[in-house]
């Protein structure tokens, strides 16, 4: 059994004007990747259908692929949360708990916690992204039970249930991350690519990153290798075409 985890943060118009901007995914290209997985018999599960298969081998789909979104953001349940229910996936939204129904770093609002319920109550997992999404490992013992241990009774408190799962923010994690994070959720993601399996470690577990500019061959590569060639192709050739402009002007006009 091999997982893909796709990362996604915001699905709907970019967040232009903002170094954040490549954070949004359009709602049409995102309609259009859940189509093809569809068809292609991909089926979205959730982290506890992943634990479940862990602990207790609990069935899981042929194919399956798990969709995961980043700080939650307000309009997920206009325009993710409908394409979702479409094709039958289910997903997590990781939220910062001392955000909810406040903004974003890039002024964006994020979800209520009247959302997070009646999302939570239409089969979407909600996992901790930490109560203010610091860079973990720079944060002292005390701290580090704050922003994690803490964001998760937070998040408990609205939807009525344990919190089984975090995202790392950044995907930055240490040792000492990792063992505050194992006292409080049995499964973690990270920013590292790559396919997850019976033996990945589920406090480290791998996710690959939808860009906005992706096309099919993309997600066919994420959710076939867990990362795309294509994409790291892409950026090669933007950065060689850049160096030579770069040389150009440099050197001034030939002759």
């Amino acid at each position: 059994m091999r997982l893909p985890v796709l990362l996604y943060h915001h699905v709907g118009p970019s967040l232009l004007g903002t170094r954040y901007a490549g954070l949004s995914v359009s709602q049409e290209k995102f309609e259009r990747q859940m189509r093809w997985l569809a068809r292609k018999g991909y089926m979205g599960i959730r982290p506890l259908d992943w634990l479940a298969w862990l602990l207790h081998r609990n069935p899981l789909p042929s194919k399956p692929v798990l969709l995961t979104f980043d700080d939650g953001y307000a309009d997920f349940p206009d325009n993710a949360l409908p394409v979702l229910r479409r094709y039958g996936f289910g997903a997590v939204v990781f939220v910062i708990t001392r955000r909810i129904a406040a903004k974003s770093r890039e002024g964006a609002p994020l979800m209520s916690a009247h959302q997070i319920r009646e999302c939570s109550a239409q089969g979407i997992e909600f996992g901790s992204h930490t109560r203010t999404h610091p860079d973990l490992t720079g944060l002292s013992a005390t701290q580090l039970r704050e922003e994690i241990a803490g964001s998760g009774e937070d998040l408990s408190a609205i939807i009525g249930t344990r919190v089984t799962s975090f995202a790392y923010p950044y995907g930055f994690w240490s040792e000492e991350v990792r063992a505050r994070v194992r006292e409080s959720f049995d499964l973690a993601f990270t920013c590292e690519e790559g396919l997850n399996q019976i033996d990945t470690d589920p406090l480290l577990l791998r996710r690959t990153m939808v860009q906005p500019g992706d096309l099919l061959l993309d997600l066919a590569c994420r959710v076939h290798f867990g990362w795309s060639p294509v994409t790291a192709l892409r950026s090669r050739l933007r950065l060689r075409s850049r160096w030579r402009n770069a040389t150009r002007y440099v050197r001034g006009p030939s002759g």
